[in-house]
């Protein structure tokens, strides 16, 4: 390389450091004649290309930044940025499936182009291809972790796929590496936990619509009837109360009974009741738990222990949790009684198979020789 060759190149790179700078600035009209000064001699022509693509897309020239991006692939050395490019640029003017190709062909030519796959998945994201757009974005998070960015996006699609968990762990994982991103986490309502209760009263007292909604250890429940539909408020608690009963709900003992009619805008009824009225204490179970003791001391103290816990459950208004404890004892019981029976029996059982091994053998009678002489 001769002097001359050496010196226009050095030239170049530094049009090319200029043009650059230029264009961080925003200043894109210089930038496109600094760089048009350094195509011809610049060592990576590509990059050059690319930069003055770029700029003349930031002014609103886009056939001529797609004539450099064209040139840029022309060129053959790297073209996989060249690709993305021009990808970005048709999915500015609407083509879509130009884009996808274009980006599709910036990963063949470079795989971890993680640019390319990421805006490749929010096309996929966009035309409703959520399997594909979760593989765009698995891969550009395998290529670079800490893509902030890519996790919001992957939570997105994992939201429209039901997976609601994995959603959630994305979005925090995006606010983690950048925390800028928590304005733009959507908020989620957890699935709905009363949606049971709400089924059972609505199935029971049809056709009066229900709603129900907990507020602390309280369950509110409005009835909405329509006129000509007739309702009981007196009979009607205590129908209610044994719908909720079976459910055995420990983080509730009582519940609001509020009922409107028709497009009225305040209740005809309204009142407070307590779930477990009345209701006696679950059995403790005393000589059951002192039963599994003898039976099988292991279960029989953790049995001993829920029985002890059944009067003061009742005594604390804690209903639910009183009879979980009754039934508690009654399972543990039994279930010390089996195994108690289990381990009796298995001696038995040896003792059995060993009689059976030691019997003596029955006699073998064997057959009378036949003097066959004697007979003839």
């Amino acid at each position: 390389m001769d002097m001359q060759s050496w010196y226009a190149r050095q030239q170049a790179r530094l049009a090319y450091r200029r043009g650059c700078t230029l264009a961080r600035q925003g200043n894109h009209q210089s930038a496109v004649s600094v760089l048009s000064k350094a195509v011809a001699a610049h060592p990576d022509i590509t990059v050059v290309y690319i930069a003055r693509g770029l700029s003349h897309r930031a002014l609103g020239d886009l056939d001529s930044a797609h004539q450099d991006f064209v040139a840029a692939i022309d060129c053959g050395h790297n073209p996989a940025n060249a690709y993305f490019q021009r990808g970005y640029l048709f999915h500015e003017q609407g083509h879509t499936n130009e884009a996808l190709s274009n980006w599709r062909r910036a990963i063949a030519a470079n795989p971890n182009h993680a640019d390319a796959h990421y805006q490749l998945g929010l096309a996929q994201y966009e035309t409703g291809d959520f399997p594909a757009a979760l593989a765009s974005f698995n891969q550009v998070l395998d290529i670079n972790p800490n893509w902030a960015k890519a996790y919001l996006k992957r939570g997105h699609v994992r939201q429209k796929q039901g997976d609601l968990d994995g959603a959630m762990a994305d979005w925090q994982l995006a606010v983690l590496n950048d925390a800028s991103l928590a304005g733009l986490v959507p908020t989620v309502a957890k699935p709905d936990g009363l949606a049971p209760i709400k089924d059972l009263l609505q199935q029971s007292l049809h056709p009066v619509e229900v709603n129900v909604k907990k507020r602390g250890k309280t369950l509110e429940i409005s009835l909405k009837r329509q006129v000509g539909e007739g309702v009981s408020y007196f009979t009607l608690p205590n129908q209610i109360r044994d719908l909720l009963l079976p459910l055995e709900l420990s983080e509730v003992t009582r519940f609001i009974l509020i009922g409107y009619v028709g497009n009225v805008r305040g209740p005809e009824w309204e009142k407070s009741y307590d779930l477990y009225k009345d209701q006696p204490c679950p059995p403790t179970h005393w000589p059951t738990a002192l039963a599994a003791l003898v039976t099988f001391p292991p279960l029989g103290l953790t049995a001993l222990l829920y029985a002890s816990q059944v009067q003061r459950f009742y005594r604390q208004g804690q209903y639910p949790d009183a009879l979980r404890a009754s039934k508690t004892v009654r399972r543990l019981s039994l279930v010390g009684t089996g195994a108690m029976c289990l381990l009796a029996s298995l001696p038995l059982g040896y003792t059995a198979i060993e009689s059976i091994q030691n019997e003596p053998s029955p006699p073998v009678r064997t057959a009378r020789a036949i003097d066959y002489d004697f007979i003839q």
